[in-house]
């Protein structure tokens, strides 16, 4: 069924390629007001198709220089969209209604001001034709609310409406609705479907936490028992952390280690290592899950921790269960060096390290540093904590 929508969506794609005649370099027809926006729309009866960007998002800006000036995309957004561009920092407010914090993020809102789409993260030109033209769908999915949606759920359909509404419509409303069923059916969380909402939709949230956790062993049976470690570490010591005099972060490992001998974890020590490396390179960053497909990938994810979870996470993992080429990780890496930064050139040298290249772990780290004095930056080799841990 998958795999028929799909298609069906390309091959709308396909024939508005092949059926528009197109006007090279065209501009994009937006505004920069959310209420001019909301007006346009309701009198024009359209939807709205907003770009939330940074001055300093690297993929936003690869975005305005090349996807949004694709001829096909410009036509569409400029013939069927009131298109609104938003920069989040200077619209903090807009950032904060909408819930937007990874850029650049792409929302489809109806003459209401509803978000009925979104989408984060650079995007090709097909990738945004096909995302902006899932509007054209009448799958329920897409057009009832979400209060709408969760009257028809149940435990045997719970699955399948999360994953038709990540297809016709986006994750973010589809991790609403598990949150709103797991809160809901709160008695039942020992139950597979429950078990497998809360592992995917594994959060901050306090009672969540403490379920997984005291029932951990059973969730290992089912699921990755590192990654559940290792989320489960860094919730508890981000839910713990305090603020001194100053008002800055104190690592405190102390909670952490009460909680895993509270609920009798293992191999505390090394989950310990993890937290404190995640933690000092970037803070409430990305989960662990992020994987080497992300790495492959990288000049089209929205941010360097990315990257640093990822080659951490290989790093750090015994007996990866993945053939990682690291060669081929290096020179992928090295192919995306960018003048004037040099958090890479310290990837690089975890990466040199852990292939026994010495020579090349010191030019790394010396580039780096270079750098970093141009910039007049703080700049101390992430090898420094890891050294002791690669395997």
């Amino acid at each position: 069924m998958k795999l028929l929508i799909y298609i069906s969506q390309w091959s709308l794609v396909l024939l508005l390629f092949l059926s528009t005649g197109l006007k090279a370099g065209e501009p994009l027809q937006f505004t920069k007001s959310y209420s001019k926006a909301l007006k346009q729309a309701q009198k024009e009866d359209k939807l709205i198709f907003c770009f939330v960007y940074t001055s300093w998002s690297m993929p936003s800006q690869r975005m305005e220089e090349t996807t949004l000036k694709d001829s096909l995309v410009v036509q569409e957004l400029n013939a069927e969209y009131v298109t609104l561009y938003i920069n989040a920092s200077r619209n903090k407010d807009f950032a904060k209604d909408f819930e937007i914090h990874v850029f650049p993020s792409m929302l489809v809102i109806d003459k209401w001001g509803n978000a009925i789409l979104r989408d984060s993260g650079y995007k090709s030109s097909t990738q945004l034709i096909t995302m902006i033209y899932k509007t054209r769908s009448k799958s329920r999915y897409l057009r009832q609310s979400i209060d709408s949606l969760m009257m028809d759920v149940n435990s045997e359909n719970i699955l399948a409406t999360v994953d038709s509404i990540i297809l016709y419509r986006d994750e973010y409303t589809a991790k609403n609705i598990a949150k709103r069923y797991l809160d809901a059916n709160r008695k039942n969380w020992g139950n597979e479907v429950c078990m497998q909402l809360l592992s995917d939709y594994f959060s901050l949230d306090k009672k969540y936490l403490r379920y997984v956790s005291k029932n951990h062993q059973a969730f290992f049976i089912k699921f990755d028992s590192i990654e559940l470690k290792e989320n489960i570490a860094f919730h508890v010591f981000i839910n713990s952390l305090k603020k001194d005099k100053r008002g800055r972060l104190k690592f405190d490992y102390k909670p952490l280690r009460r909680w895993f001998k509270r609920f009798k974890f293992k191999d505390i020590e090394k989950i310990e290592n993890f937290v404190r490396i995640k933690y000092l390179l970037w803070g409430r960053g990305p989960s662990v899950r992020s994987s080497i497909k992300l790495i492959e990938n990288y000049p089209e994810t929205s941010s360097e921790s990315v990257l640093y979870s990822s080659v951490i996470r290989i790093l750090l993992t015994e007996n990866y269960r993945r053939s990682i080429d690291y060669d081929e990780l290096i020179e992928s890496i090295e192919d995306t060096l960018e003048e004037g930064s040099y958090w890479r050139y310290d990837v690089l040298a975890l990466l040199y390290y852990k292939i026994g290249n010495q020579s090349k772990v010191e030019e790394c780290i010396a580039t780096a540093k270079e750098i970093a004095d141009i910039l007049g930056e703080d700049y101390t080799p992430i090898l420094d904590y890891l050294k002791d841990h690669i395997n």
